[in-house]
């Protein structure tokens, strides 16, 4: 029997909020969960333990992606490591669906669900690798980035067939916990954003990322840095370190990448339409 463990990550959340990612996460059969409390206080603690997880309270905050390596260090021994966020909520099927397919394919490092929103409309969070337009313009200059999203968020995809895709988000993941520990985890330079990018990123270079649209979770997906001015700095600076690290506009990797998914994720298209005539977009369930 596989060793799955879920990852909770929270700072100062509505309490609501936490009790129903608890409840979804212990829902799971055979799952451990595991919360990490950026908090200043460690007022969750005991919310935390009622639903019979393993907390650790760490105010200093060393950020998103250092909070979700301390799996590595707390279950060394286990085989999919769930990162869940907490704003979002799920049935134990769906969760089912994703740590199934990733003990059955081993090819696979890392499996993602469809997500929607509150209100049932689908989120478009399958992407390429970005390139600093995608970023920087698609924040600043809205009409211009528009017309770069249009293939960057792949907005011509259907989501309702299983592809592999270089980016996927980091609100729900299901990752082969023997290639997280082989390639360090997050890479903790990354305070928050950009952090999945980067682990997309060095993820597939061990196995493929996989957009599966059988499974489905709900994702409140605030979008905070656009409503709070510190978080858009911190946002910045995650972008200027994640092209530091891979390359501004010369990056012939991530357009090599890019080029091979969109074909690969064309083709796949094609053949389910061929398959199926019937077969149209779906927005939600």
């Amino acid at each position: 029997m596989t060793k799955t463990v879920s990852t909770i990550v929270i700072y100062c959340n509505p309490i609501d909020q936490i009790k129903t990612v608890l409840a979804c996460c212990a829902s799971i059969t055979g799952n451990t969960v595991f919360v990490v409390d950026n908090s200043p206080t460690n007022k969750f603690q005991e919310l935390c333990l009622s639903f019979g997880a393993q907390y650790i309270h760490t105010p200093s905050n060393p950020g998103f992606g250092a909070s979700h390596n301390l799996a590595k260090e707390k279950f060394p021994d286990y085989d999919t490591y769930l990162i869940v966020n907490p704003d979002v909520h799920f049935s134990s099927d769906d969760a089912i669906k994703l740590i199934d397919f990733i003990n059955k394919n081993h090819d696979v490092v890392c499996v993602v669900p469809k997500v929607i929103y509150p209100d049932g409309q689908l989120q478009r969070l399958c992407k390429l690798l970005p390139s600093p337009l995608n970023l920087f313009v698609r924040r600043f200059a809205k009409k211009l980035a528009d017309k770069l999203d249009n293939n960057f968020e792949l907005r011509w995809f259907s989501y309702n067939v299983a592809v592999a895709i270089p980016y996927a988000s980091g609100c729900f993941m299901a990752v082969r916990a023997e290639i997280f520990r082989k390639i360090g985890g997050f890479d903790e330079r990354f305070f928050m954003y950009l952090e999945d990018t980067d682990l997309s990123r060095r993820l597939s270079q061990h196995g493929k990322i996989i957009f599966y649209p059988d499974a489905i979770i709900t994702h409140e997906f605030a979008k905070a840095s656009y409503k709070n001015k510190r978080l858009l700095l911190v946002h910045i600076k995650s972008a200027v370190q994640y092209f530091n690290k891979w390359g501004w506009f010369f990056d012939r990797e991530r357009n090599q990448i890019n080029s091979e998914a969109v074909a690969k994720i064309r083709a796949v298209m094609a053949e389910a339409k061929t398959a199926n005539p019937k077969c149209t977009e779906s927005s939600s369930r």
